[in-house]
């Protein structure tokens, strides 16, 4: 029998994985169950791996068992579909944590993870020479000169593919930009370490929203990372380091509310209870969820009538097309709200794409980790989005962002991508 004592270091963690009733309403939620059509590559299929390693018929080392377990994007569109209420999410960052610390991590990942993420410096010295690649054009370049879908060097190629051409030079946040209206109150906006640097523009958008309704933004620069990355990628220790120090900032704040419009660090601040389950960090995490909002659901739960009220308008009529990140969707239940803003935008023929719920194949860095599969899941939504050519395709992620904008560029498409808050903002601007 294997040694399942690191397994029970998680807390319920059997009592978890037989929640599952093996009903398999969860396969046709299941991105890579769409693409592959394999059991194994479900939530059910994976599941029963999990299962079978705290049982001990399996080793955490077993190359086909961290294949499955590795290919899931944790999209977590099977925590909607599922019946009996199965925490996929944590159970899968818990087993991607278990088959980390029963192998050595690679060198690459080891850095990402546990140097980068987190450490505001090196995002900024990285800045400039992805700034440079991006202004300069010398991506797209490279892009037309090889074929990098079949390069030997896919997951480098994944990752210049992504670049944005106007990632900016690094520029210090102010630490609170004032109202512009009447204070009415204090929010702190969670800037995000990777979000700040690629979709710096959604930032700036929230930061005039937030200001044109009478609220002082602070970004509160001692959040580096939420940790959401290091959870979903095995480094459980970094993930619960990050998430500390956030949990310790939030409680010397003293705004009203806390804003996300990164769904994934809004899901994982949401979800920091889940991470501290059974220590004493549990009910600190719990306070920091019920300040917790993502910009779409602030703006809905306390602005609706008025945002109505100032008649918004884009230049010309326009069609905007929703696509729904996964971790608004189902990691924070979040599936009208952004729909329902844009609804409020006068001329805007607004509406949700078929398959909403169903991910884009960014998924954090999945996308560059296992590029594939997420080439394959974004043809897949680029199919869907093409039968409509909607003059804006809306989203409210950074990561769906940048993949939907690489989308439109390889199919040519005039089409252009962009967060919900920027259409909004766009929209107060035109009054």
């Amino acid at each position: 029998m294997i040694d399942t004592l690191h397994i029970e270091a998680f807390t319920n963690r059997s009592r978890k994985l037989q929640a599952c009733i093996h009903c398999g309403l969860c396969l046709e939620a299941c991105p890579t169950y769409l693409v592959t059509g394999e059991e194994m590559s479900s939530p059910r299929g994976r599941l029963y791996l999990m299962k079978a390693l705290e049982d001990g018929r399996i080793e955490a080392t077993d190359e086909k068992f961290i294949e499955h377990e590795n290919s899931c994007l944790v999209c977590r569109s099977c925590e909607t579909a599922c019946p009996s209420g199965v925490e996929f999410g944590i159970l899968m960052e818990q087993t991607r944590e278990i088959i980390d610390g029963a192998r050595k991590p690679k060198l690459l990942r080891k850095f990402i993870y546990i140097k980068l993420l987190g450490n505001p410096t090196l995002i900024r010295i990285l800045q400039f020479p992805i700034a440079i690649l991006s202004k300069t054009g010398a991506v797209r370049l490279f892009e037309k000169t090889f074929d990098l879908k079949n390069s030997p060097f896919k997951r480098f190629a994944s990752s210049l593919q992504l670049l944005p051409n106007d990632v900016s030079f690094p520029a210090k946040r102010l630490p609170m930009y004032p109202a512009l209206i009447k204070k009415r109150g204090a929010v702190g906006l969670l800037l995000g370490c990777i979000g700040d640097l690629f979709t710096s523009q959604v930032n700036d958008a929230t930061i005039n929203v937030l200001n044109q309704l009478g609220y002082d933004v602070h970004t509160i620069p001692e959040i580096t990372c939420c940790g959401a990355l290091a959870a979903h990628s095995g480094f459980g220790d970094r993930a619960r380091e990050l998430a500390l120090n956030v949990i310790e900032t939030l409680e010397s704040s003293t705004v009203n509310y806390f804003i996300s419009n990164i769904a994934g660090c809004g899901a994982m601040l949401k979800d920091y209870s889940k991470l501290f389950e059974g220590t004493p960090n549990y009910d600190r995490a719990i306070k920091v969820r019920k300040k917790m909002r993502d910009i779409s659901e602030f703006l809905l739960e306390f602005h609706k009538d008025e945002l109505l009220q100032m008649n918004l308008a884009l230049p010309t009529k326009t069609m905007i097309g929703y696509q729904a990140p996964c971790h608004l969707y189902h990691g924070q239940q979040i599936k009208d709200a952004p729909l329902e803003l844009l609804k409020l935008i006068g001329d805007a023929d607004t509406f949700a794409f078929e398959e909403n719920d169903i991910c884009c194949g960014s998924a954090g860095t999945y996308n560059i980790e296992h590029p594939e599969m997420g080439e394959a899941l974004l043809e897949r939504k680029m199919s869907i989005i093409g039968k409509h050519q909607p003059d804006i395709i809306a989203t409210a992620n950074a990561g769906c962002l940048m993949q939907l904008v690489k989308g439109v560029r390889e199919s040519g498409s005039q089409m252009q991508v962009k967060h919900v808050i920027e259409i909004l903002s766009e929209s107060m601007s035109e009054r």
